[in-house]
């Protein structure tokens, strides 16, 4: 009688343990589900505050219309004569300007030595306009610019100088490498002082800037 009690104390052991198990198991999977909702509630936020930060562009009116300014377009596609500075040339109309090829020239990385950075910047810091034009890579600038922006030493050799930037890439829609490109330009303009006059992706775009650039 005795071992046929404990028999059936392991049995309501063993049943016990097992209902345990699945509650457990419920409770783990209702707090993954919980995790994974909240995940997919940040992603949602993420791309909404993506989508604010496209509206919240500000440019400025050029100061600098007059055909005797001195203008330079820094090209830092790897190609010197290509869509990019076919863009610069339709922004510019007949108006002169110099172009400087940044892949003609050796600036390294940060930490790696100036190179021909100072070469670069003499040339651009009497500038009244800039003109900027840089193709998508992966979404971004080229790294052309990238890295010539990093070596930028707050200055006040293009206080008041207009800025005006092309960005051009094969997709129709380059809103992401727009708002990157923006985002870091603005920085340098706000740095340094600088109309930021307006950004172009498309030939109509570049069409209205150009009409800014000439006091229109």
């Amino acid at each position: 009688m005795r071992k046929f009690n404990i028999w059936i104390v392991l049995v309501v052991l063993i049943i016990g343990i097992g209902i345990g198990g699945v509650g457990f198991s419920l409770i783990e999977a209702n707090e993954n589900s919980g995790s994974s909702s909240n995940n997919m509630t940040v992603f949602k936020s993420s791309s909404n505050s993506a989508k604010n930060f496209s509206s919240t562009k500000n440019y400025t009116n050029p100061s600098h219309t007059k055909k005797s300014d001195k203008r330079v377009f820094i090209n830092a596609s790897m190609n010197t004569d290509g869509t990019t500075s076919s863009m610069a040339k339709t922004l510019f109309g007949d108006q002169s300007y110099k172009q400087i090829n940044l892949a003609s020239y050796n600036i390294p990385q940060v930490g790696r030595g100036e190179g021909d950075f100072n070469r670069v910047w003499k040339q651009l810091k009497t500038a009244d306009v800039i003109v900027i034009g840089t193709p998508v890579y992966w979404s971004n600038m080229s790294g052309y610019l990238k890295t010539f922006i990093d070596h930028l030493q707050i200055n006040n050799d293009l206080k008041n100088s207009d800025l005006y930037v092309i960005v051009q890439g094969a997709d129709s829609d380059q809103s992401v490498a727009i708002d990157s490109t923006y985002g870091s330009l603005n920085r340098v303009s706000k740095r340094f002082d600088l109309n930021f006059v307006g950004i172009a992706q498309t030939d109509s775009q570049v069409s209205q800037l150009h009409d800014k650039m000439l006091g229109k």
